[in-house]
């Protein structure tokens, strides 16, 4: 999961990289957006993945 969520990270950095020398408009701040929520939800996703696997 930690690795699918880097990557997720280096891609909304790449995105947003890409981004600053666009004059396009918004739409690649909300892919930047999208990439870092699915890397929060993919820590939060282990997170509790690990939480159940205490359990048992």
């Amino acid at each position: 999961m930690n690795t699918i969520a880097c990557r997720a990270v280096a891609q909304a950095g790449l995105v947003a990289a890409t981004a600053s020398l666009d004059t396009e408009g918004e739409w690649p701040l909300l892919q930047v957006a999208g990439w870092l929520t699915t890397a929060a939800d993919l820590m939060l996703e282990a997170g509790h993945v690990e939480a159940a696997l205490a359990l048992i």
